[in-house]
């Protein structure tokens, strides 16, 4: 009979395999997913237009910085470009709505986004959100899942591709991947001194959440309210009296 110690132990080792950022099945090793990462940010960067303001672009990198420090460990690091046009960025016609995480640690953020979030807590849970897509290796995650499906004669779902830009299988994610993002992230803005409601509020006015996503995110949440800092707001103005194509 195994001991209580014996037990205990392998308790503590299952525990701590379960807290591993990125664990999950994966074909990909980090140095595979780092290289097709800078591919298909290159595909991106000469497919949009980026957005030429200093001043939005180092907001961006500060913040990602600090985000990025939350992280109990880093396997990628972490690249901000800010794109003026974020229409077919994920292989679709739509705008983006929220950054797009690329494997490897890429992340597009559009401009949009100034416009649309409302205070720094919310942009913050935003761009924490899809760092913890490129954290938890949710891209080649769901890849792998797909070839791996494949191999074994389960029928796979198949995704749309843009012939020009990113296979959907590496931005698109499941429900269970999303709420993995939510909860990293908001520990990430919490422990950075951000508001967490910002994401909750951002994803329910914007329409991108269900009735399940808010009731999780509420249940992980704690913390009080952080206004909007005066930067954020200066970046905000300048990017709306930009002009108009």
């Amino acid at each position: 009979m195994r001991s209580l110690a014996f037990v205990l132990i392998a308790s503590a080792l299952t525990l701590s395999a379960q807290t591993i950022l990125g664990a999950g099945p994966n074909i990909y090793s980090r140095a595979k997913e780092a290289s097709l990462g800078a591919q298909l940010a290159q595909n991106v960067s000469q497919a949009t237009t980026p957005l030429d303001n200093a001043a939005a672009l180092s907001y961006v990198q500060q913040m990602g910085a600090k985000l990025a420090a939350q992280l109990p460990e880093s396997s990628f690091p972490y690249t901000f470009a800010l794109i003026a046009d974020s229409k077919n960025a994920g292989g679709s016609g739509d705008a983006l709505e929220e950054p797009l995480a690329i494997p490897g640690g890429y992340v597009f953020v559009p401009a949009r986004m100034f416009l649309t979030a409302q205070d720094d807590s919310e942009f913050a849970g935003l761009l924490a959100h899809a760092m913890a897509h490129v954290a938890e290796r949710h891209g080649t995650r769901a890849a792998s899942m797909n070839t791996l499906g494949a191999m074994a004669g389960t029928p796979v779902k198949a995704n749309p591709a843009s012939p020009m830009l990113i296979p959907a299988s590496y931005v698109n994610f499941s429900g269970s991947f999303e709420q993995e993002a939510d909860g990293l992230a908001l520990k990430m803005v919490a422990t950075a001194g951000y508001d967490p409601q910002g994401l909750i509020r951002y994803v329910s006015r914007e329409r991108l959440n269900n009735a399940e996503r808010i009731a999780a995110m509420q249940n992980a949440i704690q913390g009080l309210p952080h206004p909007a800092t005066a930067e954020f707001l200066q970046i905000q103005m300048q990017l709306r009296n930009l002009p108009r194509n």
